[in-house]
């Protein structure tokens, strides 16, 4: 089980190192340089992230799939 662990752990590190970069662009003062490296390493962030939250809902859903179904309608 240390797998998920270090991956929620992982997932939590990468998205708190992208608020951090988009904060540094609500800031005032920008570099134009040091902010296309802040802008590429946060698309490469929220890519990686997307992907992580794309797999885990597919997961979600054949968790779903395989749970029996209440017809209490």
């Amino acid at each position: 089980m240390s797998a998920p662990k270090k991956s929620q752990s992982s997932f939590a590190k990468q998205f708190q190192e992208l608020e951090e970069i988009a904060a540094w662009f609500e800031g005032d003062a920008v570099d134009l340089e040091e902010g296309l490296t802040k802008f590429e390493r946060g698309m490469t962030l929220a890519h990686g992230l997307r992907e992580r939250l794309q797999e885990a809902e597919v997961t979600i859903e054949r968790m779903q799939q395989t749970l029996p179904q209440d017809n209490d309608d």
